[in-house]
């Protein structure tokens, strides 16, 4: 059983952070190692943290009953390892034709199936962490991805608490 189905999803949800990756690919596990460094940090009420770990399609259920969802995955950086970038209201169509967030991954075709599958349909964010390798068996990430995980962390708070909530009150 994947992550994000131990999950209980919060009905009052109106961020929905879904961590994506897998930790024994190299630096494909940079989405989850987020999620381990986000979880201490003080988020407002109705923000969920979940770890979706390699969901695929199996996430279009946790694209409902929300406002926002923000995926946080790896990419495979044509420019160097630890690059981060950040897309607002991303979409299949945004990203298609695009090999620059590519590394095999389903995102552009979960993307693609949200519309059809989930309605309303909620605005979705993209932060994605640029990795050098994607080695199979390979727990360990490149130095570049290791060193600019906090960072990625600090902007994704930051964003959602200073942009999206910031009359946020207390703590989770």
């Amino acid at each position: 059983m994947s992550g994000h189905d131990r999950q209980r999803r919060s009905p009052d949800a109106r961020v929905r952070i879904l961590f994506v990756g897998n930790l024994l690919q190299a630096d494909d596990g940079a989405g989850m190692h987020a999620f381990a460094l986000c979880k201490s940090l003080c988020w407002p009420a109705g923000v969920e943290l979940v770890d979706a770990g390699t969901g695929g399609v199996s996430l279009l259920p946790l694209f409902k009953q929300c406002q926002r969802i923000i995926l946080v995955d790896a990419f495979l950086s044509p420019g160097h390892e630890g690059e981060i970038r950040q897309q607002c209201n991303v979409t299949a169509d945004s990203l298609a034709g695009s090999d620059d967030l590519a590394h095999g991954g389903g995102i552009k075709g979960l993307l693609a199936l949200v519309p059809l599958l989930v309605s309303p349909v909620p605005i979705i964010d993209l932060f994605a962490i640029g990795g050098g390798h994607f080695t199979s068996c390979s727990p360990t990430l490149s130095d570049g991805v290791a060193r600019a995980l906090p960072t990625l962390c600090r902007r994704l708070h930051g964003y959602v608490t200073e942009d999206l909530m910031p009359s946020g009150s207390g703590c989770r």
